[in-house]
């Protein structure tokens, strides 16, 4: 039986018997740790990936918030071990948006339908090989500070509706000449305001459970072991690489939620 309680000044809902079993809790830690790992080196679009990957192991209404509490694990991480590569500067216009977007999409997900939404990012997506010319062109146009504002709220409500927004920053992040270990960390430090807003919007709706926080912690200690492993390989990646797999994984995720949407188009 369902019954909600108070801790800590958040709701939670207590759903004892969704709690996610060993096996699940493996393949979350596996999900999350290869999915970082491909983050890492595709332009830290690894909660994308999670999104992608986890569908079909936990229901539908608990990704979000899922997919939120490991990109919290695993931000402190990345930031510990980049934190000279931040760009500060970034990070000024692009938190009060961030933050802002990131209420207004968790609301939104409490009652909205994501297909839309998730259709018209896929689009966003899809477009992008076409921009970069296959990433042999390093813009596809100059990016200014105050442009983080408008982009930064779209993707806190992004994030908020959908769970996973990374890889929709990447473009902008590339545009401005944030590439490899400096676009990581400064993604990093948004994603953590972003997550604490969307955990914080999350528990007073009532919208978290033990379970989905139990599933979100295994992908987050999958997230924290991927980013440990590989944080001197990134070093010796060629920008050219890095930049090419980064719009390969936008163009593979993209497709991906046209996939999903496919019921709004046929």
């Amino acid at each position: 039986m369902r019954h909600w309680s108070r801790r800590r000044g958040l709701f939670f809902k207590s759903e004892a018997r969704r709690l996610p079993d060993l096996g699940t809790s493996i393949l979350l830690f596996v999900a999350g740790c290869a999915s970082w790992i491909i983050g890492i080196f595709s332009g830290g679009g690894g909660s994308i990936v999670l999104l992608a990957v986890i569908t079909n192991l936990i229901r539908v209404k608990t990704i979000a918030p899922v997919i939120t509490i490991a990109s919290l694990m695993a931000g402190p991480t990345r930031i510990l071990v980049s934190w000279r590569l931040i760009e500060w500067a970034v990070v000024r216009w692009y938190l009060p948006g961030a933050i802002t977007g990131a209420i207004v999409g968790s609301w939104f997900f409490t009652w909205a339908n994501a297909a839309w939404l998730r259709l018209i990012v896929g689009l966003f997506l899809v477009s992008m090989p076409i921009q970069y010319r296959l990433g042999a062109q390093a813009r596809s146009f100059p990016m200014r500070l105050p442009w983080f504002i408008p982009v930064s709220v779209a993707v806190g409500v992004i994030s908020g509706v959908i769970g996973a927004s990374s890889l929709v920053s990447a473009p902008f992040y590339l545009n401005y000449g944030l590439t490899k270990e400096r676009m990581i960390a400064t993604g990093a430090v948004h994603s953590i305001f972003i997550q604490i807003t969307k955990i914080a919007t999350y528990g007073s709706l009532g919208v978290l459970s033990s379970g989905s926080i139990l599933e979100g912690v295994a992908a987050g200690w999958g997230a924290i072991v991927a980013i440990l492993v590989t944080r001197r390989w990134l070093d010796s990646f060629k920008e050219l690489w890095f930049r090419r797999l980064a719009i390969l994984l936008m163009l593979i995720s993209g497709l991906s939620m046209l996939w999903r949407s496919r019921g709004l188009l046929f």
